[in-house]
């Protein structure tokens, strides 16, 4: 059996190996010539599935080791009978942490305060709950938006979009959907974009068409107002580099790429095409212990203090942003390649729950936070 697989898929070919022939492909190079007598495709998000990619060709089973399935046309799979399995969740602690972290280096780096502070929450799925309840722990006042939810649970805990906007902190967490009754294609945009309030920070890790990007860079060009991080980008990989040059932090889609979030996205599509083969799963991840894995946390500083001592104890999203705008300067005439490298060479990025610290004088509340980022004792 013949499985192709995007090379950048961690432990791809070293999960996939046990169920059969493994051709590992570049995701932006899996065309249909390549994909003739395969059984098995697994992806990324770059690798758009759909009738001119499979036609004619062998495959079966196809699965996206990403949380994301804008890039498949799954109408096309099942009208084909292709079956499909994505990875939903895998990497939402991650996204979570790339969040909170750039939240805490903002507040920083700035002498702000997350204390008394509303945050408006896009989208309510496996990463904008995991938000909901850490922002809750830190006391911050949250307002939640997602129409199918509210829809499907009939409460009043959400609030409409444009109260979201009103927030001091803004993040989108929503899938890329265009048309329909809940598009959210620009779902941030020219018309809306001045409900963001000035000094705001404004957070997109979802995708970069559900925030109107030039609508965004000419709020910026004007004002210059707004703490923006963009992780998603419209397009990508050959993004707007003037928008890079306005914003506060920018970094090449990888807010979920922890080590933890790419295995979890493989052994969840590998589990899937092991169901569908009917076959046992075998193969498990071993991963790498981590080292200085002890967060020292001085108890007599501010909360706000302390939250930024965790994060970037764990992870650098200066360091990020510094090899993003390399594209204004060295890597100017190599946007898209450059983009694409930052992702497949990322370095090795662990989550909270490999930490411990000391709870000798931390109060309640901070270890109550602590305990909700799985961080351990």
């Amino acid at each position: 059996m013949k499985i192709i697989v995007d090379e950048n898929i961690s432990f791809g070919e070293e999960a996939f190996s046990t169920l059969g022939d493994v051709v590992l492909s570049h995701g932006r190079k899996i065309d249909n010539k390549m994909l003739k007598n395969a059984y098995a495709l697994v992806v990324r998000s770059i690798t758009k599935i759909d009738e001119s990619l499979l036609a004619g060709t062998s495959v079966k089973f196809v699965g996206t080791a990403t949380i994301g399935t804008d890039h498949v046309d799954a109408n096309y799979l099942e009208r084909n009978g292709i079956a499909f399995a994505s990875a939903a969740g895998c990497n939402s602690h991650a996204v979570k942490e790339y969040v909170f972290t750039a939240i805490t280096y903002l507040i920083n780096k700035y002498d702000l305060t997350l204390k008394d502070k509303t945050m408006g929450i896009i989208g309510i799925g496996n990463i904008g709950s995991k938000n909901v309840k850490v922002a809750e722990k830190l006391g911050l006042k949250v307002h939640k938006n997602d129409p199918p939810l509210e829809r499907e649970l009939r409460s009043s805990e959400f609030c409409s979009l444009d109260e979201a906007l009103s927030c001091d902190i803004v993040t989108f967490h929503v899938p890329l959907n265009k048309g329909g009754a809940d598009n959210t294609f620009h779902l941030l945009n020219e018309y809306n974009l001045p409900l963001i309030k000035p000094g705001a920070i404004l957070i997109n890790s979802s995708r970069g068409p559900v925030v109107n990007n030039n609508a965004l860079k000419e709020r910026l060009k004007r004002n210059n107002d707004l703490h923006v991080v963009l992780d998603v980008w419209e397009p990508e990989p050959e993004f707007d580099t003037e928008l890079l040059s306005l914003v506060e932090l920018g970094s090449p889609h990888i807010a979920g790429y922890s080590l933890e979030g790419k295995v979890n996205g493989t052994t969840m599509v590998y589990e899937a095409l092991c169901r569908h083969l009917g076959i046992t799963p075998e193969w498990q991840p071993v991963l790498p212990a981590v080292e200085n894995s002890t967060i020292k946390i001085d108890s007599s500083d501010s909360q706000d203090q302390q939250l930024f001592d965790l994060f970037s104890h764990v992870y650098s999203i200066p360091e990020d942003n510094e090899l993003m705008r390399k594209t204004l300067t060295d890597q100017k005439d190599n946007v898209g390649p450059y983009f694409d490298s930052l992702r497949k060479n990322y370095r090795l990025r662990r989550e909270l729950n490999n930490y411990s610290y000391d709870s000798a004088g931390l109060n309640s509340a901070m270890q109550q936070v602590l305990s909700e980022l799985r961080v351990q004792l």
